[in-house]
């Protein structure tokens, strides 16, 4: 089954790689394993380890002669819960291009790290920071790409290719999962965003209730009571969709609009209360 992230990328099966390497499924483990620093737990829960293996990327064949790349490469340390434990060296051909990796000690146990890789095809050949590079392209216009375990074994989790700013090519260690399993983990999602957004709304309550008792005025209290049944409201709908498969994914975007709309609301209803105050003042004076 082919993954779509949080941002709407979407991320095919682990493919193009060759040498010696295996493939890891950290996904049962998903209860126990949290990745931080991301919102795409699943592009990190699968992984390919190897004392040194490669992928063969596809280049756009009928790209201008001149070609400018970016290759991201994503990383989380699943295994090892100390540094100097997992290191590692990636090459573009014959090219170091990231010398003596230690994902724990750069970012510490199961957080996502990323490194964005710029590169050049210029005609038959590849140039990183402006150097020529060699056996970094195939006779099939494929970007050659190697992972060298210095300690342990080489781990990568997703692979993306972009021509620019726009997506062609796009690699991940994923394999087909089970749908009910995939529906848990947006579950999952939509209640930690309900939390947030009914703690969001509970502050936001307690401020604008103090700020109307020490207004004292009764047609601001209906105006504020009108807005947080509003809000009540909003978050029994969250609640109603996040209960359904389908229900999950429109959540997932209400939740969005929802932040956006609270925002607005509290934003305008602090600027009212702030020239009812005004004008209190002025009529006191």
């Amino acid at each position: 089954m082919k993954y779509r992230s949080f941002n709407g990328i979407n991320y095919k099966n682990d493919q193009f790689f060759q040498g010696s390497s295996e493939f890891v499924d950290y996904y049962d483990e998903q209860q126990s394993v949290k990745v931080r620093k991301t919102v795409d737990q699943e592009l990190y829960m699968t992984q390919r380890l190897g004392l040194n293996f490669f992928y063969k990327l596809p280049l756009n064949k009928d790209s201008p002669e001149t070609q400018n790349y970016i290759l991201t490469l994503y990383f989380a340390e699943l295994q090892y819960q100390e540094s100097n434990a997992r290191i590692f060296e990636v090459f573009f051909g014959n090219k170091l291009v990231i010398e003596n990796l230690d994902i724990y000690e750069t970012v510490g146990m199961q957080t996502a790290y990323s490194i964005d890789l710029s590169f050049q095809k210029i005609g038959q050949q590849i140039l990183y920071k402006g150097e020529q590079i060699n056996g970094a392209l195939s006779k099939n216009q494929e970007l050659i790409i190697r992972f060298k375990a210095i300690k342990s074994q080489a781990a990568i989790a997703g692979i993306m290719l972009k021509i620019g700013d726009n997506e062609i090519e796009i690699a991940n260690n994923e394999t087909p999962r089970n749908t009910l399993k995939v529906m848990d983990g947006f579950k999952r999602l939509s209640d930690e965003s309900l939390k947030i957004i009914e703690s969001e709304v509970k502050e936001k309550q307690k401020d604008l209730q103090k700020i109307h008792a020490e207004l004292d005025d009764p047609n601001n209290r209906r105006g504020l009571k009108k807005e947080i049944k509003l809000v009540e409201f909003s978050i029994k709908l969250l609640i109603l969709l996040s209960r359904s498969p389908f229900g999950i994914v429109l959540a997932s975007s209400f939740f969005g609009i929802s932040l956006i709309a609270l925002f607005q609301l509290f934003y305008n209803d602090k600027q009212k209360i702030t020239e009812l105050s005004k004008t209190k003042i002025q009529k006191q004076n």
